[in-house]
């Protein structure tokens, strides 16, 4: 019942961010209801490919940080194998209610293949993958931003949410990462959950101190800028696709904000969130919102369409496990 609610919850918040989207794009001055059918028919084709191309290689190296940190973690796959697991919760990520089911389902593949005895190699390794993922497109936005923006007094305030994130990410790498603090957290919470509750925390911060070693933060933030710079690439060549004539720092600046806003699990998808926003911020780059949103979600259809590879490697992987049954 509870899921059921939070779901429904969800849809209504993806329906009424939806129609703001909606009504914005037809209060535009001089807006026309042939203008969608115009912008779609000017789309080249071209810049659609590299953004296809951009996402497949991100995704092959965000599956290589993702494959670094479970070895961290004790968890030894070949990469062809943790890349299967990876498109496997891209799939599940996006064709599944919520925007977190696939990383259920790899945490679930790891504690099944990677001969592990617990849940927690998986999930600390998944969990840290999405935390320095979102921790470093806060960097990117503050460095685009404090290089580019920083003497456009309209645009300096948009800096300011990505400091806030950046400081709050810094102390929660502080908190997981420093026993004594982790000792104090674990303190306070035995005042409100179980004692079981406790002792998982326990173990979970244990296992994020195994992360604490020079040579893989260096490892993962080479792998996190390639992976994050093609990703926001992504949007760029969608734009060109659109016929946008804008630079590609507006991009740098504002997508990594969109994309830690379309994140949060309050919508279907990021539905509503992501376009609301982008159709805000890419507005001070002279970008009209209708072409804001298309932008925004052309992007998304590249994501469903790499994401499809998952799907493949589902299916041949339970075909596989039926034979071996029988």
């Amino acid at each position: 019942m509870k899921r059921c609610l939070i779901f429904l919850l969800k849809i209504v918040v993806t329906i009424a961010l939806a129609y703001i989207v909606f009504r914005n794009i037809a209060n535009t001055p001089g807006f026309d209801s042939n203008d969608l059918e115009k912008v779609l028919s000017q789309i080249k084709v071209w810049p659609l490919f590299v953004a296809l191309l951009c996402l497949l290689v991100s995704n092959l190296t965000g599956c290589l940080q993702w494959k670094t940190l479970l070895k961290t973690q004790g968890v030894r796959l070949s990469y062809f194998h943790v890349l299967r697991l990876y498109f496997v919760g891209l799939f599940f990520n996006n064709f599944m209610p919520g925007n977190v089911g696939g990383d259920v389902k790899k945490v679930y593949d790891i504690r099944v293949q990677g001969g592990v005895d617990s849940v927690g190699a998986g999930l600390t390794a998944t969990f840290f993958d999405r935390l320095f993922g979102f921790f470093f497109l806060t960097l990117l936005a503050l460095g685009v931003g404090s290089l580019f923006f920083i003497h456009d007094p309209e645009q300096r305030a948009f800096i300011i949410p990505s400091l806030w994130v950046f400081l709050g990410f810094c102390v929660l790498f502080a908190a997981i990462f420093s026993r004594r603090i982790g000792e104090s957290l674990a303190k306070l919470l035995s005042l409100i959950f179980p004692e079981n509750i406790n002792t998982r925390v326990l173990r979970m911060l244990e296992r994020f101190r195994s992360f604490r070693i020079w040579n893989l933060w260096g490892k993962l933030f080479v792998l996190s800028t390639i992976t994050q710079v093609l990703r926001v690439l992504v949007h760029y060549f969608c734009g060109i696709a659109l016929g946008l004539d804008i630079a590609v720092s507006w991009y740098f600046f504002y997508i990594p904000l969109v994309a830690l806003v379309s994140a949060l699990p309050i919508s279907i998808g990021g539905f509503g969130p992501r376009e609301l926003l982008a159709q805000s911020l890419f507005a001070k780059a002279g970008v009209p919102v209708l072409e804001s949103v298309i932008v925004q979600l052309l992007a998304y259809l590249a994501g469903l369409v790499i994401s499809l590879f998952g799907a493949i490697f589902f299916v041949l992987d339970n075909g596989k496990k039926n034979k071996e049954a029988k």
